[in-house]
C-alpha cells in the first residue's frame, strides 16, 4: 500500500468514528455500563471490552479491538489535547501506518497507539492495564541511566 492509499484508509478510519462510538456506546449500555467521558473511563472500557467479547469468534474480536481502540484514542485526544495521526515516514517506526494520537504528552512526538493499547489488554485481560497506559503517556518518568552507565564503567576499570 502506497502512501496515498494509507491516507485514505487512514480518512475512511476517521469518518467512521463516529458510528463506531455510538455502537460502542450502545452495547456497553446493554451491560449497564455507561461509557461516558469520566475519570473511571479505562476500568469501563476494560469492564465493557470483557462482556462485550464473551461469546466472540477470534475475527469478531479483532474487529472489536480496533472499535474499543477509537474510543480510547477519543477519549485521549478529547482529555489531553491530543490529535490522531498516521505515521508513514518511518518505516521501522513500530506504530507505522497505525493511527495513533499525539500531541497529549509533553514529551514531543510521543506516540500513544489506541488500537495496540487494546489489543494487549485484549490478549492478557490484565486488570489496569489501560489505565497503565494513559498514565505512562500522560505522565512519563524519564529514565535516569547515568548512575547505572557510571556503574558499568566503573567495574570496567
Amino acid at each position: 500500500m502506497n502512501q496515498d492509499q494509507a491516507a485514505e484508509v487512514f480518512d475512511d478510519f476517521l469518518i467512521a468514528m463516529d458510528d463506531q462510538l455510538e455502537w460502542l456506546i450502545e452495547e456497553a449500555k446493554k451491560h449497564k455500563i455507561a461509557l461516558t467521558n469520566s475519570p473511571n473511563t479505562p476500568e469501563l472500557l476494560e469492564k465493557s471490552f470483557d462482556l462485550i467479547s464473551e461469546e466472540l469468534n477470534e475475527e469478531d474480536i479483532e474487529k472489536l479491538i480496533v472499535i474499543f481502540g477509537r474510543y480510547l484514542g477519543e477519549f485521549i485526544r478529547l482529555n489531553y489535547d491530543g490529535k490522531w495521526t498516521l505515521p508513514l515516514k518511518d518505516k521501522k517506526n513500530v506504530n507505522f501506518n497505525t493511527p495513533v494520537i499525539t500531541g497529549h504528552s509533553p514529551i514531543e512526538g510521543l506516540e500513544f497507539a489506541p488500537i495496540r493499547v487494546i489489543c494487549a489488554y485484549a490478549l492478557r485481560r490484565y486488570k489496569g492495564t489501560i489505565r497503565r497506559a494513559i498514565d505512562n503517556h500522560i505522565h512519563p518518568q524519564i529514565l535516569d541511566l547515568s548512575l547505572e552507565a557510571a556503574q558499568e564503567r566503573h567495574s570496567k576499570n
